[in-house]
């Protein structure tokens, strides 16, 4: 899930607007050219914390099984999460990308953004191994420091090496690399050109399901590497993000509002994914409604409309949900890990509370100590002054 991309944390003034999009529908309002969409980011705090649920609920140390199958039941969805992030992702770069900027430029600043944060804890991870008494694979090691490790095949020790949840950096790395040549030609199309972006991109996601096993028996690889793991499977949500950012920054999006939208999404996380096959959990059962979601909720920031998004609150906690990521599913078995060794039991929501309590202030200390003087350290990049009040 990747969460790296994200939506500013303030909501931009700014009146000038983009030009209408070819094709655009008469009397549709483009964006601001400089608005931030702190709803966006809010909502970036959900999806990370049904990642965190899922994982938790897989963490066999905790609860009875009764519980444990009904939090499973629960997040059964969870890894859809990731999908939302991709989508998210896309849109994210698009909204924000700089008409005059390099290809080596953009490169930098995303590189910035995520691979402290994922050296770090790197490390972190590789401490925790040596606690818990495991060996550890120098070749996995550089496939992990190198982002690599989601494009090697039937390998789960090379995929959730080290710090498990990186292998979704390596789907974002090959997004970053694609994006320069991606959002040129996609920004030269007419408004039809863009929904048909954004309509084939979810209809192969929603299909690709149903072709999923015969590829696999024809390569003989695992069939949850093609769905899930290989990065290259995962660029068409990447491509509807950018699409889709560019309909709504034109004016040029038609869909259902916030409450609508949401409620779909919610839907399907919930109920559609246990009406469907197995494999369709991973993304197919949700990418409409998230496409849809993410769609309604920027558009909201564009108009300035209402948001429950947009607390502060919830606003900071999605600016720290890539550190969130990075650190949760080490921090969930490390804790079962020392519980374990030192013959203590707690319940299964006591140790849900601990294990949120302390990832949680992980990603604080990630986010403000790793995370933005990273950025600022290879960007050069320097706080703008506050401009005087009154």
């Amino acid at each position: 899930m990747s969460l790296i991309a994200r939506p500013s944390a303030t909501t931009a003034t700014a009146a000038t607007t983009a030009p209408a999009a070819p094709g655009a529908p008469a009397g549709s309002a483009p964006a601001p050219r400089q608005t931030r969409l702190d709803s966006l980011t809010g909502l970036r705090w959900f999806a990370a914390l049904l990642i965190f649920c899922y994982h938790f609920a897989y963490d066999q140390s905790v609860g009875t099984p009764k519980h444990l199958g009904r939090l499973r039941d629960v997040t059964f969805a969870g890894p859809s999460a990731v999908s939302f992030f991709f989508v998210l992702s896309g849109f994210v770069l698009a909204w924000s990308a700089r008409p005059n900027d390099t290809v080596t430029g953009f490169w930098r600043r995303r590189f910035a953004r995520i691979y402290p944060s994922h050296a770090v804890t790197f490390c972190v991870a590789a401490l925790m191994l040596l606690w818990m008494g495991q060996k550890l694979n120098p070749a996995i090691a550089l496939g992990n420091l190198t982002l690599t490790q989601a494009w090697v095949p039937n390998r789960t020790d090379w995929w959730f090496g080290f710090n498990g949840v990186s292998w979704s950096l390596s789907c974002e790395f090959l997004f970053y690399f694609t994006f320069p040549f991606l959002v040129r030609p996609i920004r030269r199309l007419p408004v039809r050109g863009l929904w048909a972006v954004v309509a084939l991109g979810n209809l192969f996601v929603v299909v690709y399901p149903a072709f999923m096993n015969d590829i696999a028996h024809a390569t003989g690889w695992n069939p949850k590497y093609f769905l899930y793991m290989l990065p290259a499977t995962r660029l068409p949500e990447f491509a509807v993000g950018i699409a889709l950012a560019l309909l709504v920054k034109n004016g040029a999006w038609r869909g259902p509002g916030v409450v609508v939208s949401v409620t779909l999404s919610v839907t399907a996380i919930f109920a559609v994914v246990h009406l469907l096959p197995y494999e369709y959990r991973w993304g197919a059962a949700t990418v409409i409604p998230y496409t849809l979601t993410i769609a309604a909720v920027a558009r909201a920031d564009a108009r300035g409309e209402e948001s429950p998004f947009r607390h502060r609150v919830l606003v900071y906690l999605g600016e720290v949900s890539f550190a969130f990521y990075l650190v949760h599913e080490m921090v969930i078995y490390s804790t079962g890990y020392f519980l374990k060794q030192h013959h203590l039991a707690l319940s299964m929501t006591v140790q849900a509370g601990l294990v949120m309590a302390i990832a949680l202030a992980g990603a604080v200390v990630l986010h403000e100590y790793v995370e933005k003087p990273g950025v600022k350290l290879l960007t050069g990049k320097r706080r703008k002054p506050k401009p005087a009040v009154g």
